[in-house]
């Protein structure tokens, strides 16, 4: 702070940027795996595949990645997998990485593509401008032309300047209940209101089973309510139905 006469300056305060992480716990994408051509000026001896999934991850949200997967010397005693998965998280941004085998090369598994790599975070994009970390990074599926794949990362995502959400969303209305049926019925259809939101960000849908307007029999029902959230963060609820016989 300097004096000036009567004028009295402030001298700026730079403000600390925040730095989350975000631990990836078996964030799992499920898609499909096609064997494919190799891109022009690919050494010829080189196996390549396409690989698409998508999955829903705590922290991020609705997760979907499309990359080319490259094999080099496939068949051999230590064949030398790399790729440059570009993670989209719908509506945020880009997450990239760079994904190789942890010792250098993969062992070959016959008849299927499995491999433990370790993947590093090299930047991104929107929300994750910036962002760095490292984990695992496993491949499980069958070559050729078809056939399903499944990629799960555990490690950690950093991104200065965001706020990982990770708080799930609240319910309401999840109180049990109990009605009568009319004479001579042994089912009864019954209504219920649950709604849930996300602190801070608004409503959120939800999904129960079995749903309200349902036939309900005699007894007692347990109704299960799951709600997620843009963040990919999950809750439940449980109520109970019960049904008594007239009179």
């Amino acid at each position: 702070m300097f004096v000036l006469g009567a004028l009295v300056v402030v001298a700026p305060v730079a403000l600390a940027r925040t730095t989350a992480t975000l631990t990836l716990s078996q964030a799992v994408l499920a898609g499909g795996i096609n064997q494919v051509g190799c891109p022009a000026g690919t050494d010829p001896t080189t196996a390549c595949f396409q690989i698409s999934g998508s999955g829903v991850v705590p922290g991020l949200g609705f997760v979907s990645d499309r990359y080319l997967l490259f094999v080099e010397d496939p068949d051999s005693s230590c064949e030398r997998w790399h790729s440059n998965p570009a993670l989209t998280v719908r509506g945020k941004g880009e997450i990239d990485l760079s994904v190789r085998p942890e010792n250098g090369c993969v062992v070959p598994t016959t008849g299927v593509l499995n491999g433990s790599l370790v993947f590093t975070v090299t930047g991104g994009s929107g929300a994750y401008a910036g962002a760095s970390g490292q984990g695992t990074f496993e491949t499980r599926g069958g070559p050729g032309t078809t056939g399903r794949n499944t990629d799960t990362l555990a490690g950690s995502l950093t991104v200065a300047g965001l706020v990982f959400d990770r708080t799930p969303p609240v319910f309401s209305g999840a109180i049990s209940k109990t009605v009568q049926a009319p004479k001579g019925s042994s089912a009864v259809r019954v209504t219920y209101k649950v709604t849930a939101r996300d602190p801070g960000h608004g409503s959120v849908g939800v999904s129960c089973k079995p749903r309200s307007g349902s036939r309900f029999k005699l007894g007692r029902t347990r109704v299960v309510c799951s709600a997620v959230d843009d963040s990919g963060n999950k809750a439940t609820a449980r109520l109970t139905i019960t049904v008594k016989r007239h009179g």
